[in-house]
């Protein structure tokens, strides 16, 4: 299974206006566009957190391999 935290983020942001992004977490408007069209990021923890805000979280999950 691959999941990709990038469409996700993208997805999740495209749900909602860039000032509203903006009031509620404090990012900087050209980051939410980048984020909002998908475009790879630095998961750093202005992102975290401000994801946290909106009500997500992002889960880091071990995988078992074979």
């Amino acid at each position: 299974m691959n999941d990709f935290i990038f469409d996700d983020v993208a997805s999740v942001l495209s749900k909602h206006s860039v000032k509203e992004i903006q009031r509620k977490t404090g990012l900087k408007r050209n980051r939410i566009y980048n984020l909002k069209n998908g475009c790879t990021f630095f998961l750093d923890y202005n992102l975290y957190f401000a994801l946290e805000k909106m009500g997500y979280r992002i889960k880091l999950e071990k995988i078992k391999k074979n």
